[in-house]
């Protein structure tokens, strides 16, 4: 009579997307998490090399000021080297263990490995 108490528990809206772990849905979650973190820091930094020329403009011959916004947009230009570089790494890695650039970037952590067979008789 009662088979399910609980009754069946549906995914809620963009859940429905990703699937279930076996085609990948944790992954590719995670993989678009990142791709937001990314995606936040490049906007970060590029606000913050807005504001720091800004407070260049404003600074009115005062060296502190000046020396300031300078420090400012030489840590965005530094924070946006990292970033570009993070991407170069992640491929540089990919394409020497995996034979594919976009091995790191795309997250492929479930995928079967097509080795070849190997016979030792």
């Amino acid at each position: 009579m009662a088979d399910n108490i609980i009754g069946t528990i549906e995914p809620f809206g963009g859940a429905k997307t990703y699937g279930d772990l076996s085609q990948g849905g944790l992954v590719n979650f995670i993989s678009n998490l990142v791709s937001l973190i990314i995606l936040v820091a490049g906007i970060f930094t590029l606000v913050n090399f807005v504001l720091a020329g800004y407070g260049y403009l404003s600074s009115n011959g005062q060296p502190q000021k000046i020396s300031a916004a300078g420090n400012k947009m030489l840590e965005s230009l530094i924070g946006l080297i990292i970033i570009a570089a993070t991407f170069i790494i992640a491929g540089l890695i990919g394409f020497v263990v995996f034979g594919d650039q976009s091995a790191l970037i795309k997250l492929n952590l479930f995928k079967v490995l097509n080795l070849p067979y190997y016979s030792f008789g």
